[in-house]
């Protein structure tokens, strides 16, 4: 036997005779019974290994009633008792089969000895009558105190060992109970099987999926359960042929991607692995399914972002700068050379000839182009909130400041900050711009600390910066900070060559928002957009060929056109050949009305003239397929021209 010092050894003797329990007393109590704890333990040497012998707690009772009392209360103080020894024959009162009765009712897990004299009837009847053979002995009258003893102590090693036990067990309870909640809440449908196919457990998010509970699913022998799993699946076969797989070979890992159809159409992730004993051998699989539709979804969303990335990098790419022009390529050539930089560049150009857009193509295309583009216009700030503009303030710096605010060159910290119009930037605010780019750190309006940056400036006007350094207008040290790499861009009539390509280029773009089928220029309005000037530049032929699509009415954008009326020749060295191939040829002045056949085929030419005779780009161009363009380019003998 094995004792242990905080073991429960309560004792509760119940009889009506005061000598019983004095017997009780000299049999377990060594001090009383004149026997030493070592000479007791010398007398159960074959029983007893320990060197420790308990000490029993002896508690009394002289009636039923007291024993249920008793019992009672050290339940409620969660001192229970282990053994009690019950005399059948209690008078008056109720006898010792009616205590038991009440006893158990109160406590399952107390161990009983029922105690009877050589007169009364078998005991071994009237137990099988009671139907208490549950943890229950009975002993004869008179008993010996050896036999006593080695009851007692077998019967509460007994209680003691059983107790741990359930402790033991509710504790494993609790654990599994835990570890159901975890895998409940994971999200994940798991499953373990044994190795023959059968399900040995399911979480709550397996039961769902199949719509089953995980008793109905234990039930089902492997191929109905593999019948009722398969049809879930947007593939069954494929899901059998698995299944089959799986249990031919229970040592594999599996993992695959599979779509279920029901309760809910999404894509699961499904991982497959053995399970071992502590002795390495395969008792089974686990059976993972997770939900990766939302995974799916957010890559999805990602691969969108990057293609409109990519989108917005195509379109200030230095090819998708309309222009071909000597003087176009020129900027493209500054342009490349600044890309791989950080100095600071000075764009100088007229208003409307796409100062930003150069601007936004450098970034674009530099290693900052996952970084901002803050762009600022310095000449439509107040002078009184361009330096709070600029480099942001602190709470109370000014009246109205009732909170700290981030400045433009902290929001590009890591980017580029494109400033605008930097010729009409006040001398106060110069000079302080001057620091910033000298020192590579700014200072909030009202702060005493300084915040390092790192960004790149690109600077813009539409000014002559020399002419204003001359005339005290701008800060000399300044000019020579932001030119320090100078791309200027020559006006639109400099550059006629690029009036066709930039207007073919908007009007596909405008005609194709307005849903109109316009193919292009006629050449009176082509003659009419050539012999402008464009004092404006590019964005004011952007918004001359946006107004003229809405106005026109035929398929061909005539000089009639009212947007294009206006137009008067200011170039006094146009005419109509001085561009060669920059210009479309088109055989009919706007005033000749023409056929369909004819405007369809002037169109044609017109595309084929403008991609260069690319029958794919002429086709995209005019909104058909290819195999649309070579039926028309044969019906009109053009087939010659394409490519």
């Amino acid at each position: 036997m094995e004792f242990k010092k905080d073991w429960n050894y309560r004792v509760l003797v119940v009889d009506d005779q005061q000598e019983i329990h004095q017997d009780f007393e000299e049999m377990l109590t060594p001090s009383l019974m004149g026997t030493s704890t070592d000479d007791l333990a010398e007398a159960f040497a074959s029983e007893v290994d320990e060197s420790f012998l308990p000490t029993f707690e002896l508690l009394h009772a002289r009636s039923g009633a007291e024993a249920y009392n008793i019992i009672k209360m050290a339940i409620e103080t969660d001192n229970p008792v282990a053994v009690a020894y019950i005399d059948i024959r209690m008078p008056p009162g109720i006898d010792g089969i009616e205590t038991t009765r009440r006893v158990r009712s109160i406590d399952e897990n107390i161990e009983i000895v029922l105690m009877t004299a050589y007169t009364d009837k078998s005991l071994g009847e009237i137990v099988r009558e009671m139907d208490l053979l549950h943890k229950l002995l009975y002993i004869r009258k008179p008993f010996a105190r050896e036999e006593i003893q080695q009851i007692t102590l077998a019967l509460a090693e007994k209680w003691n060992v059983e107790s741990e036990l359930d402790d033991k067990h509710l504790q494993l309870e609790v654990s599994n109970q835990r570890l159901e909640a975890v895998l409940d809440s994971t999200g994940d449908a798991i499953a373990m099987f044994d190795v023959t196919g059968h399900l040995k457990f399911a979480n709550q998010g397996y039961e769902e999926m199949f719509e089953l509970t995980t008793e109905t699913l234990k039930q089902m022998s492997p191929d109905r359960l593999g019948e009722h799993a398969k049809q879930y699946f947007q593939e069954p076969g494929h899901f059998e042929e698995t299944e089959t797989l799986l249990l031919a070979h229970p040592e594999k890992v599996f993992e695959e991607v599979a779509e279920v159809r029901q309760p809910k159409r999404k894509m699961l992730y499904r991982f497959t692995a053995p399970v071992h004993d502590i002795e390495q051998n395969i008792i089974g699989r686990i059976t993972v399914f997770r939900d990766i539709s939302k995974e799916i979804e957010i890559s999805q969303m990602k691969a969108e972002v990057s293609r409109l990335r990519t989108e917005l990098e195509m379109k200030y790419a230095f090819d998708k700068i309309v222009g071909k022009s000597k003087e176009m390529k020129a900027v493209y050539a500054l342009m490349q050379q600044a890309i791989g930089s950080n100095i600071t560049v000075l764009i100088q150009g007229e208003s409307g000839t796409g100062k930003e857009l150069v601007a936004k193509a450098i970034h674009v295309n530099s290693p900052r182009k996952a970084e901002p583009f803050i762009a600022v216009n310095c000449a439509a700030i107040p002078e009184t909130l361009i330096e709070s503009e600029l480099f942001g303030h602190e709470r109370g710096a000014f009246t109205g400041a009732t909170m700290q605010r981030i400045g433009k060159f902290e929001s590009a910290n890591g980017g580029t900050i494109f400033l605008d119009e930097i010729a009409d930037m006040q001398p106060l605010v110069q000079a302080k711009l001057l620091r910033v780019l000298q020192e590579r750190e700014i200072q909030r309006v009202g702060g005493t600390g300084n915040i390092p940056i790192n960004v790149r400036v690109i600077a813009a006007t539409n000014k002559n910066l020399e002419t204003a350094v001359k005339t005290g207008e701008f800060r000399e040290d300044l000019f020579y900070r932001v030119a320090g790499f100078p791309i200027s861009i020559p006006p639109l009539k400099e550059r006629r060559k690029d009036i066709p390509l930039l207007g073919h280029h908007f009007l596909q773009e405008y005609a194709k928002a307005a849903d109109k089928p316009i193919s292009g220029f006629s050449t009176g309005a082509l003659q009419l957009l050539m012999s402008y000037d464009w004092p404006g530049n590019v964005r004011e032929l952007e918004n001359t060929v946006e107004r003229a699509v809405l106005l026109e009415t035929s398929d061909v954008l005539q000089g009639g056109n009212p947007a294009l009326s206006g137009l008067h020749a200011t170039s006094k060295g146009y005419t109509p050949d001085s561009y060669g191939d920059s210009m479309p040829s088109f055989a009919s002045a706007s005033t000749e009305i023409l056929s369909l056949e004819e405007i369809e085929k002037q169109a044609l030419v017109h595309a084929l003239g403008v991609t260069h005779n690319n029958i794919t780009k002429a086709a995209q161009a005019l909104g058909i397929n290819r195999v649309t363009i070579h039926r028309k380019l044969k019906k009109y003998n053009l087939l010659d021209r394409k490519r």
